[in-house]
C-alpha cells in the first residue's frame, strides 16, 4: 500500500469513536472551564491482579479443594488453574485426555425425531436432573417460563407445587414464623405512641457523620422496591394522635397510616394468622425497571429490538445548563401502568415505570434511569452480535444480563459498608455469610450448585421477609438537600430532597447528567444518624401529614411483626457465629441517658420494645462494617441470601459448567448460562463451550463487578469523568476522578488535502486500472442488488395465476395444492420445508417442522410474531362478529370464562342430554318397528342435529319453541364460511357486499331473539312450558356480560356459530369413522352401558401409570377386533398405542396417559382420534407480526416476510408418523385409550396451539359429541353399504372446510 493512501485510512480510523474499556481509562484534571476531562498523559495503571480477581479465587478453590465433590483437580493439565489467566489460558488449560468419550451421543439442541412433543418438559428434566425433586409441571411445560426470568417471579425455585415461591401477590414470609397480633390473630400489636417513639429516638443528631454520597440512598431505595412492596389497604388503617411533647405538627395532628393489605383467606385464627402481600418479585430481577406482572411488563416494551420505551427530550432547561442533545428518558404514563401518586397529580404527568414508587424521589429516579438506559444499551449489542434473536428473545435475555449486573453492583454496595479490617476478601460477596457462620474464606465460597443450602429455609429459597421490608429502610441517609451541578463543576442549585417527590418534569427540567454530577459531588449521614426533619415531620406527603418513622413503627406492628428480644431470641436459637444479646435491661439498648429515660418512659419491660427501635438504638457494629449488628443481620444478610437463593444468580450461570456440567460437555439450562458459556469448535467434543470473553468483560466478571456503577453512569450519559468508588466521595488518593478515552481530534482540512494529493497521484498513474476498477465496482453492486432481490431468504411460493394465484384450486381441491407444494418446494426447501401458497391478495406460508410449530407456540402468549387477530381480521371477522365484538375479544371471552370450567361444562351434560333426546325423538332415523331405512348420506341429518343440540345449549328451552332456528343456524353457517371466503380476496372497499348478507341474517335472529331475551331479563327462570326445566345454557352468562339487548342478540347467533362450527364435521366423522369400522360401533355401545353423565369429565385424563381402567378390555383390542401386539402398534417409534411413557415422552399437563379410567373412555379416545384425522388442509394460521424478516428455528436462513400468512396444515401435523406411529394415517378408535393425546402441542393442533388463543370451547364439544355419539348408538345400529374407506377416500379438502365422502347406510332402529 502506498505510504499516503495508508496515511488516509488511519486518519479516517482514528476519528471513529473508541470502546469506554477499563484499561484505557485516564485521571482527570480540569479544563479552563472548570470541567473535569481525561489528563491523557496520566493513564490509570492498574494493577494485574485486580485485572483476575475471578481466576485468582477459582485458582485458589481448585488448590484447595473447596468445591465439594467436584473434583476440579482432575480437569486441570497438573492439577492445577494458572495464577493470573485468562479465560483463554484457563481453557487451555484443561486436561481433555480421557473425557472424549463422556458423550458419545450429546443431547441435540431440539426435539428429536419422535420426541416432538413435550420437549421443553423433557429438556428441562435433563438439565435439572441433578436437582434430585420433582419439577412443577407448570413451568417446564413451556420453556419460556424456565430458560427465562417470568415477568411475575414465579418458576425460579421449580419444585413441584412450590414454583410460587418468590412471587409477585404472595404472603411475605416471616424470618421465623413469629406472629404478635394483640389478639393473635390480626389485630395491630400494642405499644406507645408511634410519633412519641419517633421523637425520643430518631431525631436528627446535632453532630452527623458523612461516608457516602446519595448515590447509595438511590441504591438501597431502588432495591428495596425491587424485592418488596405492601400495597396500602383501602379500608383499614391505625391512626396515631400527637403525643403531648410534641413540638412539630399542630396538637390536633394526627398521623394515618393505611395498614398493609391482608393475604385473603388469612387472619382467621391463631392457627391463620394475618399475613400481608408483597405486591413485587422476591428476586433481585430489576422488576422496579420491568414490573412484576405481565401487563405491567407488556405495557413498557417496545415490542422492537428488545428495548424499552423511552421519551427522547432536552434535559437540563431548568437552569439553563442544558444536555448536549436530547437523551432517552422514562416515558410518561400514558401506557396505563400502576403509578402512586398524591391526590390532584395527574398519573399522565409521571413516569410510568415497573414500580409504582417510581416517582417518589429524584434520586432513586437517576438510578432507574441509568438502568433503563443501560437495558436499551445491553439490547442494542444482544442485538448485533446475535442478529438470529427476536425482539423476545432479545429482551429476555438482556433481563437476565440486566439482573447479573445488578447482582454484581449489588457486590460492589455490600462493600461500601465494609472497614479495612475486614478480614475476609471482600470482592466475590461472601464475606458477611463467613463471619456469620464463622467458616473461612476457602469453606464458603461462590462455588456451589444451585439451590445452595445456606440461602435456603425450610427447604425453600429465602424470599423477602416481613421483619426485613420494614427494617431494611435506612431512613438515616435521607439528606435534606443534594447539589444540582453542570458539566463545569457549578452549582445551579441545592434541590430539596422531599420536594422531589412525584415531579416527573422537574427531574427532565434538571437533567439526569446535573443530578446525577450532584449525587455523586455530596455525602449522606451515615448509620445512627436519626432521620431528617424533611421526612419525619413533613407537612404534607401523598395529601397528608407524614412521618416516615412513625410509618415503620406501625407497620411493624400492625404486621403482627415480633419485638426486639423476640426476634433476636428466635435468631439465637439458630446458634450463629455472630450471636445478638437479648436486653435484659433497659440499659443493655443504650448508653445515652436521653434515650435511656425515653425507654423507661415509654415501654413497660425490655420485651416490649419495637424491632426497629431496638436497632436504633444498637450500639455495636456487625463485626469489620459500619452497620449496627442487628440491622445487617435483619437487612443486609436476609437481601445476601435472597441474592443467593436465586437460580438465575450469575454466580450460578458462571459455575454451571464446572459444577453441573463439564466445559466440554457443557448445556446450558437459562439464557444466561447460554450466553455466558460460547459453543466452542473442538474435534470430538460437540458439547465444548467456555466462557465468552466478550460478555464475562461486559459483566466485570475478572473484577467481581467493582466497576459497574462507573461504567454504567459513563456509558450510559455524557458525564466522562467520575470517582473510581462513585459510592464514597471523590479522593485524590482513595478515590480519584478517571475519565474515558477521549475520542481523536482530527483535522478536516487535513484529511481533505491528504485525500485530495492522494487522488490526483493515483490518477495520474493508474488512470485505466481506476476505470476498470470503478467499473467492477459499480457491476459488483449492481449484482448484489440483484442477489439479494432474489435470495432475500424467504421460502418460494406457488404462484399459481396472476391476481387469484392458487386460491381458486385451492377452493376446489385444498389437499392437492398442499401437496403440491410440499413435494415441488418443500422437499427442495432444505431442513425448514417451508413453501409459500398466493392465495389470492395473500400469500400464506405453510410451516410443518416441529421447531417452527413451537415457535408459533410459544409465541401464542405474546402475539410478538405471529397476530391470531389480524389474521381473523382479514377474514372479515369484524363483519360477522360486529366490530364492537371483535375489538374485545367478547364472544371468545364468553365462551372461555364460562365453557372453560369443568363445573359449568359438567352442568351442560344433561341439556345436551336432553336436548339430543328430544331431537332423537322428533326426527327418529328410522321406524320403530325394526326395519332399516335407507340413508344416502348422513351429514345433512347430522348437521341439522348439532344446530338443534346447539339451539337448546344456547338458547335454553324456547329454542324447542322455535324449530325455525335448525335452519336459520345451517343458513347463517353457510353465509359466514361465504364471507370469510369473499373477504380474503375482495379490497376493504368491498366489505358492504358481505356486510349486507350477515346483517340480514342477525335481522332474522333478532325477531325470535328479542323477545326470548327481554323476558329472561326480567325472569331468568323463564322459557318453554316448564320453564328451562332445571336445565343450563348460556344466555346467562350472555346476558351478565351485556345491557344491549341488540348486541346480546348477536351475541347468541355468534355463540351457536361457534359451537356448531366445531360441532358438525366432529361429530358427523365421529359417527362414520365408527361404523366404517365393522363391529367397532357396538364394542363401542357395550362398553357405555355403565355410563352416565356423573363419570363423562372431558377435562380429565388418567394419569401416566393408568393402564386398562374401566374400560381398559376394549383399549386392549385394535381395531379391527383382534388383539394388538406392541410391534405392530409401533410403541418402539413412538405410536401413541401404550404409555406416553415408553417414548421417553412426559404427558402434557391435563392429558396424562389417556381416557383410561371411565366408562367414557373408548368413545372419548374415537372422538379425539376423529377430530385428529377430520382436520383442515391448512390452519391454524396467523398474520407475521414481526416488524422484520423473521427466522425460522428449522433453519435460521429461511425467513417469513412481515404482513404475510404463516399457516400451519393440521392434515400435514396429524399424520405424522413421528408423532403417531406408522399408522399415523389410519383411523384407530383406542389410540388415546392409554396415551396421551397432546391437545395443543406441536403434534396435535386440533384445537389450537396451547396458550390464551386455544380454542376455548373445545371441552364442551367434546362433551356434546360424546353424549350425541352415546344416545345414536344406544338407538340405532348403522350398517354402510361400504366399510374399510381410507385415509384418502375419507375426506375432502376445500379451503378451510373439510367434508366427508360418504356412502348408503342402513340404519336399523334397535328394540
Amino acid at each position: 500500500m502506498r505510504p499516503k493512501l495508508a496515511l488516509l485510512l488511519a486518519l479516517a480510523s482514528s476519528s471513529a469513536p473508541t470502546a469506554r474499556a477499563l484499561d484505557t481509562r485516564y485521571h482527570a484534571t480540569q479544563n479552563r472551564k472548570g470541567e473535569f476531562v481525561a489528563d491523557t498523559g496520566k493513564p490509570v495503571e492498574v494493577e494485574a491482579s485486580e485485572h483476575y480477581h475471578f481466576s485468582e479465587w477459582f485458582h485458589n478453590i481448585v488448590k484447595n479443594d473447596r468445591v465439594g465433590d467436584a473434583g476440579l483437580k482432575d480437569l486441570f493439565l497438573g492439577g492445577h488453574v494458572p495464577q493470573k489467566a485468562s479465560f483463554d489460558m484457563l481453557r487451555d488449560s484443561l486436561n481433555l485426555t480421557g473425557w472424549a468419550s463422556a458423550t458419545p451421543n450429546p443431547p441435540k439442541s431440539g426435539p428429536p425425531r419422535g420426541v416432538l412433543h413435550h420437549w421443553d418438559a423433557l429438556e428441562a428434566k435433563k438439565l435439572f436432573e441433578y436437582l434430585e425433586f420433582p419439577l412443577d409441571e407448570t413451568c417446564i411445560t413451556d420453556k419460556a417460563s424456565w430458560w427465562y426470568r417470568t415477568y411475575d417471579g414465579s418458576c425460579n425455585w421449580l419444585k413441584a407445587g412450590e414454583a410460587g415461591q418468590g412471587r409477585y401477590g404472595q404472603a411475605k414470609s416471616r424470618d421465623f414464623d413469629q406472629h404478635y397480633y394483640a389478639d393473635g390473630i390480626s389485630e395491630p400489636r400494642q405499644g406507645p405512641n408511634a410519633r412519641a417513639v419517633s421523637n425520643a429516638f430518631f431525631k436528627r443528631n446535632a453532630t452527623l457523620y458523612y461516608e457516602h454520597t446519595p448515590l447509595l440512598l438511590g441504591l438501597i431505595e431502588f432495591i428495596i422496591h425491587d424485592v418488596t412492596w405492601s400495597q396500602d389497604s383501602t379500608t383499614e388503617f391505625v391512626d396515631v394522635p400527637m403525643p403531648g411533647d410534641e413540638t412539630e405538627f399542630a396538637p390536633n395532628t394526627t398521623l394515618r397510616v393505611w395498614r398493609a393489605m391482608a393475604a385473603p383467606g388469612t387472619g382467621t385464627s391463631p392457627q391463620n394468622p394475618r399475613e400481608n402481600i408483597n405486591h413485587a418479585t422476591t428476586w433481585i430481577d430489576v422488576s422496579s425497571l420491568y414490573g412484576s406482572t405481565r401487563s405491567v411488563g407488556e405495557a413498557l416494551r417496545t415490542k422492537v429490538g428488545g428495548r424499552l420505551k423511552t421519551q427522547e427530550v432536552l434535559g437540563g432547561t431548568t437552569w439553563n445548563a442544558p444536555e448536549a442533545k436530547s437523551t432517552p428518558y422514562l416515558p410518561f404514563d400514558t401506557v396505563g401502568v400502576p403509578v402512586r401518586s398524591p391526590p390532584g397529580i395527574d398519573p399522565g404527568k409521571l413516569f410510568a415505570g415497573g414500580d409504582p414508587r417510581t416517582n417518589e424521589d429524584w434520586v432513586m429516579l437517576a438510578v432507574h434511569s441509568l438502568l433503563l438506559r443501560e437495558h436499551n444499551r445491553l439490547a442494542g449489542i444482544l442485538a448485533d452480535k446475535r442478529p438470529d434473536m427476536d425482539d423476545e428473545q432479545l429482551y429476555q435475555t438482556t433481563r437476565l444480563l440486566m439482573s447479573a449486573k445488578f447482582q454484581l453492583i449489588g457486590n460492589a454496595y455490600q462493600m461500601a459498608y465494609f472497614e479495612k479490617s475486614m478480614p475476609w476478601p471482600q470482592d466475590d460477596g461472601f464475606p458477611l455469610f463467613r463471619e456469620i457462620r464463622g467458616k473461612d474464606w476457602m469453606q464458603m465460597n461462590p462455588a456451589n450448585t444451585y439451590p445452595w443450602p445456606l440461602a435456603m429455609k425450610h427447604g425453600r429459597p429465602t424470599v423477602v421477609s416481613a421483619e426485613m421490608a420494614v427494617v431494611y429502610r435506612f431512613h438515616e441517609f435521607i439528606v435534606n438537600t443534594f447539589p444540582i451541578v453542570s458539566a463545569s463543576g457549578a452549582t445551579l442549585h441545592n434541590q430539596s430532597l422531599f420536594d422531589t417527590g412525584f415531579d416527573a418534569h422537574g427531574f427532565i427540567g434538571a437533567g439526569l447528567e446535573n443530578i446525577l454530577r450532584g449525587v455523586v459531588s455530596t455525602t449522606i449521614p451515615n448509620f445512627k444518624s436519626g432521620v431528617d426533619e424533611s421526612f419525619r415531620s413533613a407537612g404534607k406527603y401523598r395529601g397528608s401529614p407524614f412521618d416516615i418513622v412513625t410509618w415503620s413503627i406501625v407497620h411493624e406492628r400492625e404486621q403482627g411483626l415480633p419485638t426486639f428480644n423476640n426476634y433476636f431470641r428466635a435468631y439465637n436459637k439458630q446458634k450463629p457465629h455472630v450471636p445478638v444479646p437479648i436486653r435484659e435491661r433497659f440499659e443493655d439498648f443504650t448508653t445515652d441517658p436521653a434515650h435511656l429515660a425515653a425507654l423507661k418512659k415509654l415501654y413497660k419491660t425490655p420485651d416490649e420494645v419495637d424491632l426497629v427501635v431496638g436497632c436504633q438504638l444498637d450500639e455495636t457494629m456487625f463485626p469489620a462494617t459500619s452497620v449496627p449488628k442487628s440491622s445487617l443481620i435483619v437487612s443486609l444478610f436476609n437481601l445476601i441470601s435472597m441474592g443467593n437463593a436465586d437460580r438465575f444468580s450469575v454466580g450460578y450461570a458462571a459455575m454451571r459448567c464446572w459444577l453441573v456440567d463439564k466445559p466440554w460437555d457443557c448445556h446450558p439450562s437459562n439464557a444466561l448460562e447460554d450466553l455466558l458459556w460460547k459453543p466452542v469448535e473442538k474435534e470430538g467434543f460437540p458439547n465444548f463451550r467456555f466462557y465468552d470473553d466478550f460478555w464475562m468483560e461486559e459483566l466485570d466478571f475478572q473484577a467481581h463487578g467493582q466497576n459497574l456503577l462507573w461504567r454504567l453512569v459513563t456509558e450510559n450519559t455524557d458525564i466522562s469523568c467520575l470517582q473510581q468508588h462513585p459510592l464514597f466521595p471523590a479522593d485524590p488518593k482513595t478515590n480519584p476522578i478517571l475519565c474515558v478515552q477521549p475520542p481523536t481530534q482530527v483535522s478536516w482540512a487535513v484529511i481533505g488535502s491528504t485525500a485530495t494529493e492522494v487522488t490526483l497521484s493515483l490518477a495520474a498513474t493508474h488512470c485505466a486500472a481506476i476505470i476498470v476498477t470503478a467499473l467492477v465496482l459499480v457491476a459488483t453492486v449492481l449484482l448484489a442488488k440483484y442477489v439479494k432481490a432474489r435470495e432475500d431468504g424467504y421460502p418460494r411460493v406457488l404462484q399459481g395465476w396472476p391476481i387469484l394465484g392458487e386460491g381458486y384450486a385451492f377452493q376446489k381441491d385444498a389437499k392437492a395444492v398442499l401437496l403440491k407444494g410440499l413435494n415441488t418446494l418443500g422437499s427442495r426447501a432444505g431442513p425448514s420445508k417451508a413453501f409459500g401458497m398466493h392465495l389470492g391478495p395473500q400469500t400464506h406460508y405453510l410451516l410443518s417442522q416441529p421447531e417452527d410449530l413451537q415457535m408459533m407456540l410459544d409465541d401464542n402468549p405474546y402475539s410478538v410474531h405471529f397476530n391470531l387477530d389480524r389474521f381473523f381480521a382479514g377474514l372479515g371477522a369484524p363483519i360477522f362478529l360486529g366490530k364492537d365484538v371483535f375489538s374485545i375479544n367478547l364472544h371468545a371471552t364468553l365462551i372461555r370464562t364460562h365453557l372453560a370450567n369443568p363445573a359449568t361444562v359438567r352442568q351442560f351434560g344433561p341439556t345436551i342430554a336432553a336436548a339430543a333426546e328430544r331431537y332423537l325423538r322428533d326426527f327418529p332415523l328410522a321406524p320403530a318397528n325394526g326395519k332399516p331405512l335407507c340413508h344416502q348420506t348422513l351429514s345433512s341429518y347430522m348437521d341439522r342435529f348439532s344446530a338443534s343440540v346447539s339451539a337448546r345449549c344456547m338458547l335454553g328451552a324456547d329454542a324447542d319453541l322455535h324449530p325455525e332456528l335448525i335452519d336459520l343456524f345451517l343458513k347463517f353457517n353457510t353465509t359466514v364460511e361465504t364471507v370469510m371466503r369473499l373477504s380474503s380476496v375482495l379490497p376493504p372497499f368491498l366489505n358492504f357486499i358481505p356486510k349486507l348478507q350477515i346483517h340480514k341474517s342477525y335481522k332474522a335472529f333478532s325477531k325470535i331473539f328479542l323477545p326470548i331475551i327481554q323476558r329472561r331479563r326480567v325472569d331468568p327462570s323463564s322459557g318453554g312450558p316448564d320453564g328451562q326445566d332445571g336445565l343450563l345454557d348460556f344466555m346467562p352468562f350472555i346476558l351478565e356480560a351485556v345491557d344491549d339487548d341488540d348486541l346480546a342478540s348477536n351475541l347468541v347467533a355468534i355463540s351457536v356459530w361457534i359451537g356448531l362450527r366445531n360441532l358438525q364435521v366432529s361429530v358427523t366423522s365421529t359417527l362414520l369413522d365408527m361404523i366404517n369400522v365393522p363391529g367397532l360401533a357396538d364394542r363401542v355401545a357395550d362398553s357405555l352401558k355403565s355410563a352416565t353423565l356423573n363419570t363423562l369429565d372431558t377435562f380429565s385424563f388418567a394419569p401416566l401409570s393408568t393402564a386398562n381402567g374401566a374400560n381398559g378390555a376394549s383399549s386392549a383390542k385394535g381395531t379391527n377386533g383382534k388383539a394388538s401386539n406392541g410391534k405392530s402398534n409401533g410403541s418402539s417409534n413412538g405410536s401413541a398405542n401404550g404409555h406416553a411413557g415408553s417414548l421417553g415422552i412426559p404427558s402434557i399437563p391435563g392429558s396424562g396417559g389417556g381416557t383410561a379410567g371411565s366408562p367414557w373412555a373408548l368413545l372419548r379416545s374415537a372422538v379425539l382420534e376423529s377430530i385428529r384425522l377430520c382436520g383442515t388442509a391448512t390452519g391454524p394460521a396467523r398474520i407475521i407480526a414481526a416488524t422484520k424478516p423473521l427466522p425460522l428455528r428449522s433453519d435460521p436462513t429461511v425467513r417469513l416476510p412481515p404482513g404475510k400468512v404463516a399457516t400451519l396444515s393440521t392434515y400435514y401435523t396429524h399424520r405424522q408418523t413421528s408423532s403417531f406411529g406408522p399408522d399415523a394415517a389410519q383411523y384407530r378408535a383406542d389410540r388415546f385409550v392409554d396415551s396421551s393425546p397432546g391437545i395443543g402441542s406441536v403434534r396435535n393442533i386440533s384445537f389450537g396451539l396451547q396458550g390464551p388463543r386455544i380454542c376455548p370451547g373445545q371441552w364442551y364439544v367434546q362433551e356434546a359429541i360424546c353424549i350425541m355419539v352415546q344416545q345414536l348408538l344406544a338407538q340405532y345400529t348403522f350398517a354402510p353399504t361400504r366399510t374399510g374407506m381410507g385415509d384418502a377416500d375419507k375426506y375432502i379438502y376445500h379451503a378451510g372446510v373439510v367434508t366427508r365422502n360418504e356412502v348408503p347406510v342402513n340404519v336399523v332402529r334397535r328394540k
